[in-house]
């Protein structure tokens, strides 16, 4: 397993991030691009992590479909944590 993939699954497994597939959004404004959605499921998530594939940039630039990781509710109460704070 690799170093990336083994940080990651710690994360995942501590439910602090979360990986999701990308999808078309139009913002208020009417620009278009894209934001997370579909979470990929965990029964996939150690092959998917292990392909390079999943890590490269797409050519014509278009994310749509690709993954990206997602910080939780739980995530983001580690993450934003005043100095000094702890998160229990």
């Amino acid at each position: 397993m690799n170093e990336r993939a083994t940080f990651l699954l710690t994360l995942i497994h501590r439910e602090w991030i979360e990986v999701r597939r990308l999808a078309p959004w139009t913002s208020p404004t009417g620009q278009r691009g894209c934001q997370p959605r579909e979470l990929v499921p965990r029964d996939q998530l150690a092959v998917m992590l292990h392909d390079p594939a999943a890590w490269a940039y797409p050519e014509d630039g278009d994310w749509i479909g690709y993954v990206t990781l997602a910080e939780t509710k739980a995530g983001k109460a580690i993450t934003r944590l005043l100095p000094g704070e702890t998160s229990e």
